[in-house]
């Protein structure tokens, strides 16, 4: 067990003081590219830099301190997350990766500890993908991954990314610029809440995360017949609400009862003509399947379609299916999860093995690097809500196995 320790309460402070940005009673607004955003990243600079990184922007909006390694031409090991928030949110979800690996750093300087191997900590753009409507821009356009509609979308007030971009210190006309390659680093690590409630109901204080789960969305568009809610008989009904109700149903059970899925949700609807004297005329809803195995997920999707066939079938109403993105899962090497564990055993805390039902930064990253994620408990599992909370001692548990997780790479990698 090393001897080095975090500082738990400043870690705690610089979680508290950049949870100021953006904070309302309703909740944390911290959204990418807004005046809170730009607010939380200059404070996050400040402390990157009192580290004693240097820090620079890249073409993408990323912020990247570098602290020198003492082994000339060796690869950087990276550590890093994301400061923007959803709409609403809480202060841990991402916030508590930068700011730990920000204090790992800072603890190497306080005791005169110089790495042989570069680090970094990262802050990435836009993570969260609330503006944009695209998610991961900042870690895709690192890892080379971007798409041809992320050339220069328009938000939902009609301001453009490159303009957006500049407001923080990017250039995105010269995006290309920010791929990283390969050779370029030798691991990257993320220290993450649990957005769940396994840890927290276990009382386990640390999760060595196994992958990340793939993620699977659709629409249906239902079609049936608007009538009057009054003189309409029940037999003779065309509800296309009724049968979005039943494909609602049907599709929890995929997770809940059959379990071809981890996980499955119909999380958005949209009825018309919305009125409370009309049977609806039709109906859309988007849901979503994950999980870590693309196998079960094209399982799932089989089951769903044949779930919508019948029920089409059964009540006469027209269902159309649009299939939308896959995000492939990714699994994390044995290799870098063994890691993790050493470095979990070296700061004496227990752990055990988690999946991650949300996408990180880190998805992206895994396809230019070495990749890991470090978990701790999130209270009651909830997030991306006001009551997000992970205790001090969990912030600082999970700090400090980052910090063990660094020294072994840096020996090791």
């Amino acid at each position: 067990m090393t001897q080095m320790r975090i500082n738990a309460s400043r870690l705690n402070r610089s979680l508290e003081e950049l949870g100021r940005f953006g904070d309302t009673p309703e909740g944390m607004q911290r959204i990418a590219f807004s005046p809170a955003d730009i607010q939380g990243r200059e404070y996050t600079i400040s402390l990157m830099r009192q580290a004693g990184m240097e820090t620079r922007i890249d073409s993408a909006g990323n912020i990247i301190g570098l602290r020198p390694g003492t082994v000339p031409g060796l690869p950087a090991i990276a550590m890093g997350s994301h400061t923007d928030t959803v709409p609403a949110g809480g202060k841990y979800d991402g916030a508590l990766g930068v700011l730990g690996a920000v204090e790992c750093i800072q603890t190497l300087t306080d005791n005169n500890i110089n790495l042989r191997h570069p680090v970094e900590a990262i802050v990435f753009t836009n993570e969260e993908g609330t503006s944009f409507h695209r998610w991961l821009i900042g870690s895709r356009a690192m890892a080379g991954l971007l798409e041809p509609e992320d050339e220069n979308p328009v938000d939902d007030l009609g301001v453009d990314l490159v303009t957006r971009m500049a407001d923080i210190g990017g250039d995105w006309p010269k995006v290309s610029d920010a791929v990283r390659k390969p050779e370029e680093l030798a691991a990257y690590f993320e220290l993450h809440i649990e957005q769940g409630p396994t840890l927290h109901q276990t009382g386990i204080p640390i999760g060595v995360v196994t992958g990340i789960t793939g993620r699977a969305m659709f629409e249906v568009e239902i079609v049936g017949t608007a009538n009057h809610a009054g003189t309409t008989p029940m037999t003779h009904r065309h509800d296309a609400l009724l049968s979005a109700s039943k494909l609602t149903v049907a599709v929890n059970k995929l997770a809940a009862e059959s379990e071809t899925c981890r996980v499955s949700t119909v999380g958005s609807i949209e009825a018309h003509p919305n009125a409370v004297n009309v049977v609806p005329g039709s109906v859309k809803i988007g849901l979503e399947f994950r999980d870590l195995s693309m196998d079960a997920l094209a399982a799932a999707e089989d089951e769903f379609r044949r779930a919508t066939a019948k029920i089409g079938e059964d009540d006469g109403v027209q269902m159309e299916i649009y299939r939308h993105r896959f995000t492939d899962s990714v699994p994390i090497e044995t290799d870098m999860q063994q890691l993790v564990e050493a470095a979990s055993k070296n700061a004496g805390l227990a752990h055990m093995p988690v999946p991650s039902g949300a996408g990180h930064d880190a998805q992206a990253i895994a396809s230019i690097t070495k990749m890991a994620m470090v978990f701790v408990p999130s209270t009651e599992g909830i997030s991306h809500a006001p009551q997000e909370y992970s205790t001090p001692e969990d912030c600082a548990n999970g700090t400090q196995v980052l910090l063990e997780l660094l020294l072994l790479a840096d020996e090791s990698l």
